[in-house]
């Protein structure tokens, strides 16, 4: 699946669809891909700095926060799929 844009952004290191990542990019009104890197034996993704890095941050740019999402009082539909 995915078609033209999964073969272009998934192949690489010779496989045909390579775990990794990918960064993007917007300038004005366009969106560039800025890297892209893929897992495998000897990266250095387990550290959060490396995939930072790719983004252009650097550890003083960004804070580990404690709550990434909290749940809103009322949900749009009520809640019913949530699970606690």
């Amino acid at each position: 699946g995915g078609g033209p844009y999964m073969k272009e952004q998934g192949e690489m290191m010779g496989y045909a669809n390579c775990p990794g990542a990918v960064v993007y990019e917007k300038r004005g009104e366009k969106i560039f891909r800025r890297a892209r890197t893929g897992f495998g034996p000897g990266d250095l993704y387990s550290p959060m700095w490396h995939l930072l890095a790719l983004a252009g941050l650097s550890e003083s740019e960004w804070t580990p926060q404690f709550h990434y999402w909290r749940r809103p009082a009322v949900m749009e539909d009520g809640g019913a799929n949530l699970k606690d």
